[in-house]
């Protein structure tokens, strides 16, 4: 019973940090915005002609981005750390990405946190 409470007690003080995207048409996230999507999921987002990302939720964090220079993320052309704080306001309030300066993408994906969470670029 006695173990059964601790591991109890450290399942409910695990809370998964969630931080949601949404891709933008504009360099400032405000035109015609998709779906949000959690950047805890890897898989593929076919997002061509997008040029900000908006992050948004209580539970900011890092998080590596995939770029991929066709649709479907057959491979990378570029991976980057983003700290979705660092590009605009924390605190659970919207902060955004402009991806211009960043290689050409149709499709992006997330992956981990942290620098060496990116592979190498093999496009």
């Amino acid at each position: 019973m006695k173990s059964a409470t601790i591991l109890l007690a450290a399942l409910v003080g695990y809370v998964q940090a969630t931080t949601y995207a949404q891709f933008c048409d504009d360099h400032a996230c405000t035109e015609n915005c998709g779906i949000s999507v959690s950047t805890d999921n890897p898989g593929c987002l076919n997002e061509s002609g997008r040029n900000s990302i908006k992050f948004h939720d209580d539970n900011i964090q890092e998080v590596n981005l995939v770029f991929s220079p066709t649709p479907n993320c057959p491979c990378q052309t570029e991976c980057i750390n983003v700290v979705a704080c660092g590009e605009g306001v924390c605190g659970g309030k919207v902060s955004c990405m402009d991806l211009a300066g960043h290689h050409p993408a149709e499709s992006f994906r997330f992956v981990g946190g942290g620098s060496t969470s990116c592979s190498a670029n093999n496009c």
